[in-house]
């Protein structure tokens, strides 16, 4: 990447951020590791059961690196893994596929686009969804677009939140201050929970003065409805091009600045 200059706050926890904070500094940003928000997982029984219970090839529509975990955690308690492995497992987006190939599985859909629509496309286009089991753990709150849409698909859902993304106190505590110090020009959120926590940490009436870097056209609409600017949305929905439309908005902002408090 050309080198750029640009103050960047990214929301993620670090060891789900690595590599974008990475590509970012290896441009010449300065980058802020703030958190804003930190998994809790509930209680792993309901899980276990479903793994228990999985009859390959059922399908498993797997959304985030953390439910691909949770689903891991759970098979190795319940001498799954292979069960797992034989079942049909569509990801939404190259992490949860990377996550996927580190537990040992192999991906058996992955859209083109990275998001759930996106998915719901593919999944429609098959013959051997209408009838079928579908296991989707996911977090609490997700939207309704994969179980609603494979539902009317004729798909026999069985949807289990086995985690929630809540905030960090620690980190909006942080970032809150870093932009009332003019510290920062762009905050990078990758979900609507980190829009959420973002908003929290922010007055209402200084909405706008935060600038958004976006990763995906879902966590866009949540931060324009939160009223901040979003000046920049990866395409597609990933880290590097993520990272890749950071350093060049860096490059064209002309001067212009954001997070004055």
């Amino acid at each position: 990447m050309t080198t750029a200059t640009a103050r960047v706050a990214v929301t993620r926890a670090a060891t789900r951020s690595d590599a974008l904070i990475a590509q970012l500094e290896r441009a010449g940003l300065t980058v802020h590791d703030v958190p804003l928000t930190k998994i809790a997982r509930f209680d792993g029984g309901a899980l276990d059961a479903a793994i228990a219970a999985l009859e390959p090839p059922q399908w498993m529509v797997l959304t985030s690196a953390t439910a691909v975990e949770c689903v891991r955690e759970s098979a190795n308690r319940v001498g799954a893994m292979a069960r797992v492995g034989a079942c049909r497992l569509a990801v939404v987006g190259d992490v949860t596929a990377r996550a996927v190939e580190q537990a040992g599985w192999a991906v058996t859909l992955l859209p083109e686009r990275f998001t759930a629509e996106g998915l719901l496309d593919v999944m429609a286009s098959r013959d051997d969804v209408r009838g079928a089991r579908v296991l989707y753990p996911c977090a609490r709150g997700s939207r309704d677009v994969l179980p609603d849409g494979l539902a009317t698909l004729g798909a026999q859902m069985a949807t289990l939140p086995c985690y929630e993304s809540v905030s960090d106190p620690e980190g909006q505590r942080q970032l809150g201050a870093l932009l009332r110090a003019r510290a920062i020009d762009v905050v990078v959120v990758a979900a609507p929970s980190a829009v959420d926590a973002l908003a929290e940490a922010v007055a209402p009436e200084r909405a706008r003065e935060v600038l958004v870097a976006s990763i995906g056209p879902v966590t866009t609409k949540a931060a324009k409805h939160a009223g901040f600017r979003v000046v920049v949305e990866a395409m597609p929905s990933t880290s590097e091009a993520l990272a890749r439309a950071i350093v060049a908005w860096a490059r064209g902002r002309d001067g212009v600045s954001g997070g004055s408090f």
